[in-house]
C-alpha cells in the first residue's frame, strides 16, 4: 500500500511538472493522516466551494473508511507569493462511514460527522495542491459493542491533489 501511494505521488509529480495550470472542476490526490491514508477526488462546485470525497484505509490497517465533506474556502491570497501559488484556508462539514476490524472487540460498522480544517496553496505553473488539514471524526462503532473510536480525533495530514 505504501508503495502504490509513493507511486502515486511521483506520477502526479511528474504530470504536474509537465502541464500548465489550468481551471478545471475535478481533482484527484491523496491525503496522508494521522488515522487516514485516502485516496481523494475533489469536484470544485465554483471558486468558493468543493465537494471533496475520499475512500481508504482507517487506524493504518484495521478498518476502511469513506468520507464526504462539502468545503468553503474562507480565504485565498492569490497575491502573497504572486509569481508561485495562490494560497488557501478552507473548512467543510460532511460525514463518513466504514467498518473497523480490531482485534480487542471493537469489530463493526462505524459512521459519523466529519469536519475539515485545511491550510495549503496550488501551484501557477501546475495543476498541483499541497495542504496540510486537520480531519476530525466522531466514530460511532456498531458491532459487538456500541463505542466511539477515538482513532477518529488523529487525522491531522497532508494532501496532495492534481487538477484535471
Amino acid at each position: 500500500m505504501k508503495k502504490f501511494f509513493l507511486i502515486l505521488t511521483i506520477a502526479l509529480l511528474a504530470i504536474g511538472g509537465t502541464a500548465q495550470a489550468q481551471r478545471s472542476a475535478h481533482a484527484f490526490g491523496a491525503h496522508f493522516g494521522g488515522s487516514t491514508i485516502d485516496l481523494e477526488y475533489q469536484n470544485h462546485r465554483s471558486q468558493q466551494s468543493f465537494l471533496d470525497i475520499t475512500a481508504g484505509v482507517f487506524d493504518l490497517d484495521k478498518g476502511f473508511c469513506g468520507q464526504m465533506t462539502f468545503n468553503r474556502y474562507f480565504r485565498q491570497w492569490a497575491n502573497w507569493t504572486p509569481d508561485f501559488a495562490t494560497w488557501k484556508f478552507w473548512g467543510g462539514l460532511g460525514g463518513g462511514l466504514g467498518f473497523y476490524d480490531a482485534k480487542h472487540g471493537d469489530d463493526g460498522f462505524f459512521f459519523g460527522p466529519v469536519a475539515v480544517l485545511g491550510f495549503g496553496f496550488t501551484l501557477k505553473d501546475a495543476p498541483l495542491t499541497f495542504g496540510i488539514d486537520y480531519r476530525p471524526m466522531v466514530a460511532f462503532n456498531v458491532g459487538d459493542d456500541f463505542s466511539i473510536l477515538d482513532r477518529g480525533f488523529r487525522n491531522l495530514g497532508v494532501t496532495l491533489t492534481y487538477r484535471f
